[in-house]
């Protein structure tokens, strides 16, 4: 279930709730306010900034309540505006997962700051608050599932398909097949292999794999490439069955290792949560692009 966290000043925890029960059909929804460490997100040991950077990398969207709670000078008039706490997480959190995964729940007597432009604002008083959320939770199920963040999961996945899924799908179309010990197989498939986690050496335990079931190797040549494409590959049924197993996704551990290096070091919850997150980005950014280039009849993927 997708993740959603709610920011909000203690003085609007009330309106969070409220957001909270309305979303929790569809959502895992976690409260954070200024008064409240919450356990699942924070820890009390840890410098703020950082704790606060470890929970955009946890959800999947989040949600700031602007409430007015700060009283204003501007241009000689006396306004409200939110707290600035929560605009600086508006900004943290829009910069980590994307305008079309944030939204700002502003109360309608709330100065809006002239430079949020493309921010969803939902502009709510006592009367509409449901309908505004339901706004917001419209925007986010038609939100797109391949984003940008700190770690390089998208970036890997394309660069993956790129340069080396994209060479085995078109020599298999050209060559209508694989030649495999002097035989040209026209029945193939190709299976790309994903683990559940990653170990500390990802090509030893893929190596262990590829002992387990038994690989040869078949090698060829693509256009565009200086050195030849290899690829393991073993008979099912008659069926010429490649398999690949991404080494590249050691990248996605070393930006952990470095981003959050107490939690890379201690293996974590928040570690493991972030990690089988990032796992999963991998692969719905891989098969997007598999499927938007139609190889998805050919290629699979599975978690192992």
């Amino acid at each position: 279930m997708k993740r959603i966290f709610i920011g909000s000043s203690s003085e609007e925890l009330v309106t969070a709730k409220i957001v909270k029960a309305i979303l929790k059909q569809d959502f895992e929804v976690i409260i954070w306010d200024e008064a409240l460490w919450n356990k699942s997100i924070f820890k009390l040991n840890r410098n703020f900034l950082s704790n606060l950077l470890t929970a955009t990398l946890k959800f999947d969207y989040g949600i700031l309540i602007g409430s007015p709670d700060d009283k204003v000078d501007y241009r000689g008039k006396e306004m409200l505006q939110a707290r600035d706490n929560v605009l600086f997480e508006l900004g943290l959190f829009t910069g980590r997962l994307g305008l079309d995964k944030c939204a700002f729940l502003v109360d309608d007597t709330v100065k809006i700051p002239s430079d949020l432009g493309g921010v969803k604002l939902a502009m709510f008083n006592k009367n509409n608050l449901a309908d505004k959320v339901e706004e917001v939770r419209q925007m986010f199920q038609n939100s797109s599932e391949i984003d940008m963040n700190f770690f390089p999961s998208s970036t890997l996945a394309y660069a993956y398909y790129e340069n080396f899924i994209k060479y085995v799908c078109e020599h298999f179309i050209t060559n209508k097949g694989f030649d495999f010990k002097n035989i040209l197989y026209h029945d193939c498939r190709f299976k790309i292999m994903i683990p559940k986690t990653l170990p500390n050496d990802l090509n030893m335990a893929f190596q262990k794999i590829q002992n387990k079931i038994g690989v040869e190797k078949i090698s060829f040549g693509a256009t565009g490439r200086v050195r030849n494409v290899h690829v393991d590959v073993k008979i099912e049924n008659g069926q010429l069955v490649l398999l690949d197993f991404p080494t590249t996704l050691t990248g996605i551990d070393h930006a952990i290792s470095n981003l959050l290096p107490n939690d890379y070091k201690n293996q974590t919850d928040d570690y493991r949560l972030i990690l089988d997150r990032e796992l999963n980005k991998f692969i719905i950014t891989l098969k997007k692009t598999i499927e938007k280039n139609e190889y998805d009849d050919f290629v699979t993927i599975e978690r192992i």
